[in-house]
């Protein structure tokens, strides 16, 4: 999940304009927002590897990754192509992957919960 982050807060921070189709119109500051959430993923990406700061990071991860799931359903309603993706069932199958990295975060909190 580290080297995920990591890659998708580089890409945010290079290419912010690749995420400008993807922010819900109701949103404010959308560069803003592309820039704070790439910084927030290299975050992440860091801390899931300092022992001390995992669990936190994780509990984090979780509610940024709800957090950003208006922007996937916004893109999936509206049928908007992101990184050559153009097929509904993919666009709407992001949202499922997105269900997939809520589940990683929160094991990972459950996971620091046992050591």
């Amino acid at each position: 999940m580290s080297g995920i982050l990591a890659v998708a807060g580089v890409v945010h921070l290079i290419a912010p304009n690749v995420f400008k189709p993807a922010m819900p119109p109701y949103l404010p500051w959308h560069l803003t927002i592309i820039y704070v959430t790439g910084v927030l993923e290299l975050a992440a990406a860091v801390g899931l590897w300092v022992p001390r700061l995992r669990k936190l990071t994780a509990w984090c991860l979780v509610a940024y990754f709800v957090a950003i799931l208006p922007a996937h359903v916004h893109v999936a309603w509206n049928g908007i192509e992101m990184f050559g993706i153009r097929d509904p069932a993919l666009l709407w199958g992001r949202l499922v992957f997105q269900a997939v990295f809520v589940a990683a975060a929160y094991r990972l909190t459950w996971e620091e919960q046992q050591r």
